[in-house]
């Protein structure tokens, strides 16, 4: 007869290793998206005609890729209880696992 024991915290989470706030995952990616934006930033404030311009385009052009990090970072797919990153990469293997399934000898 086996006996049934009711873990008191979530054994499957990823654990909040970074001063309780952040996943190891969600540091590299918010780490990754930063260097990113940083890399281009100079280049699009050089294209400005003055100071005030400069900073607004430049705040224009990191949203996109904040708001990817973003929904890489935090958003998680509830009916699948996937991170979203787990989730996209399931789905782009998906189409390698359709074929044609046989039981026993060709």
């Amino acid at each position: 007869m086996s006996r049934k024991v009711t873990v008191p915290i979530d054994m499957a989470s990823e654990q909040k290793t970074i001063l309780g706030l952040l996943t190891q995952r969600q540091l590299i990616y918010t780490f990754g998206g930063i260097v990113l934006i940083y890399s281009y930033m100079e280049p699009v404030f050089s294209l400005a005609p003055n100071m005030i311009f400069g900073i607004i385009l430049c705040l224009l052009s990191a949203l996109p890729t904040a708001a990817i990090v973003l929904v890489f970072v935090f958003y998680k797919v509830r009916k699948y209880n996937l991170n979203f990153d787990f989730y996209l990469l399931i789905k782009a293997g998906y189409k390698k696992q359709l074929g044609i399934w046989r039981k026993g000898p060709k």
